[in-house]
């Protein structure tokens, strides 16, 4: 995984994770969405991640979001002042 790859694990029974996945399209970042309820190997790698909730968004190999946070994805992709 390169560092700027966005990769949004989640769930497709998940209003949250659809939500994320708006916020995202609306912001312009391209990601690549992990269904951890019907692929075994997203399942695997949200676990190893820490697998509390989702949805989650993991940047690379440095940043995780978890859960739908708009204020702090807003501000990773510099769209809100810290």
């Amino acid at each position: 995984m390169g560092d700027g790859e966005a990769i949004l694990y989640g769930s497709d029974e998940c209003s949250e994770s659809k939500a994320m996945a708006e916020l995202l399209h609306e912001l312009g970042v391209e990601f690549r969405f992990r269904p951890v309820n019907r692929d075994s190997v997203a399942m695997d790698e949200w676990e190893q991640l820490d697998g509390e909730r989702v949805p989650m968004l993991r940047m690379g190999n440095h940043t995780i979001v978890r859960g739908l946070d708009r204020i702090k994805v807003q501000q990773i992709f510099g769209w809100v002042g810290c």
